[in-house]
């Protein structure tokens, strides 16, 4: 059993670290990095997420073992990813679909603080949007370093999801979805909307915490995965 991982907006594949080592005795975790991310760094950034999609397609299909079933997992902006991915599987018809497929701390449209502030693109409003978030060590948020490394990432990723179509997210199929999200991060109504894509089954569970909930609930969240895959 496989199960393919995609980060948030400016995260990395070590995101998943944790969850391989809860999975790590019955599922193979494949993490996947975006190129100018971890150790793509040198990379060129993607400008849209038709680059994005076409590339974690190619690393799908790569690293797919056809005797063996498998999962897309993504969290935050890797939600969107995992849709376009999907999209691409489904089409092509290459390789056999997932089995299933888990999202998390996302909608299927804009979050709202993207969505509504005009300085989107500033450094310091990255800056200030990003440890919002929750995702920045208090350690690191004066860190200069850091944020030379880092911010790049950040804007990347945001300008991505700025320019992505989110009301032509035009798919809708029958493969199972669990979705993890934190009412104070997405409200239920938005979270909900996914029931829209995926019409077989849609689970949602409810974490408490901010939009990185699900680093305090890893061990919760990967028993749910072995459930859902049958494990």
């Amino acid at each position: 059993m496989q199960l393919f991982c995609f980060p948030y907006a400016g995260g990395t594949a070590s995101f998943f670290d944790k969850l391989e080592s809860c999975l790590r005795a019955q599922i193979k975790v494949e993490r996947l990095e975006y190129a100018g991310h971890g150790a793509r760094r040198k990379e060129a950034f993607y400008q849209n997420f038709a680059e994005l999609s076409g590339d974690m397609y190619a690393q799908v299909k790569e690293r797919w073992k056809p005797e063996e079933a498998y999962g897309l997992f993504g969290y935050s902006m890797g939600s969107i990813a995992v849709v376009e991915v999907l999209k691409r599987i489904l089409l092509a018809q290459e390789i056999d679909p997932p089995c299933h497929v888990f999202l998390g701390a996302h909608g299927p449209a804009m979050k709202r603080e993207l969505r509504e502030d005009s300085q989107w693109e500033s450094d310091e409003w990255v800056k200030k949007r990003t440890i919002e978030f929750g995702g920045i060590p208090e350690s690191l948020v004066e860190n200069r370093a850091f944020w030379r490394v880092y911010l790049p990432q950040y804007q990347a990723d945001y300008r991505l999801i700025r320019r992505y179509p989110f009301d032509k997210m035009d798919i809708a199929c029958r493969i199972p979805a669990t979705v993890f999200y934190s009412e104070t991060d997405t409200p239920f109504p938005e979270i909900r909307r996914w029931t829209q894509v995926f019409q077989g089954s849609c689970k949602f569970i409810e974490y408490p915490g901010t939009h990185f909930f699900i680093i305090d609930h890893w061990p919760e969240a990967a028993e749910i995965v072995k459930a859902e895959l049958a494990l």
